[in-house]
């Protein structure tokens, strides 16, 4: 069955079929070899009942609120207070998309929607200081990925929705994780810009730095809600995901008045369609793993590796999402593979917020690497620029990327000690 099913999978991707078609229709062949006679009124149920989730509701409130942010002002007020901190430093400019992506992650968690938001201002403010295009593109590029590796990360959303790990755990392992690639980053394109001798800028006075605080203290109000309310026991995940809705509307509507409600309700409508084929995907992905649990799947997967070393078993997981994220998104990625890789991780004892950290890791690699990078296609589009010309730049920061990870893999304790203060 599985081999049926596996193939039939790979020929419905090979010829361009939508991802959650790839996974039904093998998961009702399934079905039907297996269970012949059975109502296939069940696999509606598993579907629906894959969606019925509390944690999943977090999904389309910080979608909403990626896509309002990258419509309207917040972006400018981020890059502008982030440009008067650290863009007197050597390769400054970079150092600010940096940070800047760091920040809207921590407030939208979507990064394509950070390439838009914030790429478009930095893209010509980069090339005017110096940068080739090239490299513009890919500081932007590579910065976006910490959106997924900062709380609040959709991938992390739908990891612990998969495995039953804690969402607001999985969020502060994200955190540190992805402050140590935003540092690593930020270190790389200073001494890159001090080796292609970019310009540095004036330090920023006193006066212009408060001002640019002030003009973005209620864009910077929100992570510092949504973090601490998580880390507090104050809100959910979903319930923090609600007040950042809510507190964008107000910034953006009443404060900056950057949108219009007739604005608000087209984004609403754009948002709807993503979280519509975001949500068909777990439900397929809830199908597929009842019908792998049914079959003993993941048993026979734990069995055959038994006796390997954790080693030998972290490097099979991690060659699995490197390979997958060359050609599918994050999302369908998680939960498509969780569920087989996921009791592989439990049988040598990995905790499930390190393992779910490698996965997100891993996927947030995938949004890079060619040929099929979803951040690669996100910044052609925006930036008008040939393929080539993208994914060129990206090879130091994916090398990188790949380095942190190492790390992970090996040294638990980088994602696990800020979860275990929660405790």
């Amino acid at each position: 069955m599985l081999v049926v099913c596996g193939g039939l999978f790979f020929c419905l991707l090979i010829f361009g079929a939508p991802i959650f078609i790839a996974m039904l229709i093998p998961c009702l062949a399934a079905l039907t070899m297996n269970f012949p006679g059975m109502d296939m009124g069940l696999a509606v149920q598993r579907m629906v009942g894959g969606i019925d989730t509390f944690s999943l509701l977090s999904i389309p409130f910080f979608m909403f609120a990626a896509d309002i942010m990258s419509k309207g002002d917040i972006g400018h007020k981020l890059v502008n207070f982030a440009n008067k901190l650290v863009g007197h430093l050597p390769g400054g400019l970079a150092i600010t998309t940096v940070v800047t992506c760091t920040i809207f992650g921590a407030i939208s968690g979507a990064g394509p929607a950070a390439i838009v938001a914030i790429g478009m201002i930095l893209y010509p403010a980069l090339c005017e200081q110096g940068y080739e295009p090239g490299r513009a593109i890919g500081c932007i590029t590579s910065s976006s990925t910490l959106a997924m590796l900062i709380p609040p990360g959709i991938a992390m959303i739908l990891y612990g929705v998969s495995s039953g790990a804690s969402v607001g755990k999985l969020f502060m392992s994200g955190l540190s994780v992805g402050v140590l690639v935003a540092v690593i980053f930020s270190i790389y394109v200073c001494i890159d810009a001090i080796r292609h001798k970019i310009p540095r800028q004036r330090p920023a006075t006193f006066k212009e730095v408060l001002k640019a605080t002030r003009d973005a203290f209620w864009a910077l109000g929100l992570p510092v809600i949504i973090l601490v309310g998580i880390y507090a026991g104050v809100m959910t995940p979903t319930e923090a995901a609600a007040i950042a809705v809510a507190y964008v509307l107000v910034i953006e509507l009443f404060i900056y008045r950057s949108v219009s409600f007739k604005e608000v309700f087209e984004i609403g409508i754009t948002s709807g369609r993503m979280v519509a084929m975001i949500f068909i995907l777990i439900g397929s992905g809830s199908l597929l793993s009842w019908i792998l649990t049914a079959a003993q799947i993941p048993q026979s997967i734990v069995t055959l590796t038994q006796g390997a070393p954790a080693y030998m078993v972290l490097i099979i997981i991690n060659v699995i999402f490197l390979v997958a994220g060359m050609f599918m998104d994050p999302n369908s990625i998680v939960i498509v593979l969780t569920p087989l890789v996921y009791p592989l991780g439990m049988a040598i004892g990995i905790d499930p917020i390190h393992l779910g950290m490698i996965i997100v890791l891993n996927c947030a690699i995938g949004m890079l690497t060619p040929p099929f990078g979803l951040n690669i296609f996100v910044s052609i589009g925006t930036f008008n620029t040939p393929y080539d010309k993208v994914v060129r730049p990206l090879w130091p920061y994916i090398l990188m990327m790949l380095g942190v990870l190492l790390l992970v893999n090996a040294f638990p304790a980088i994602s696990l000690w800020l979860p275990n203060t929660m405790q």
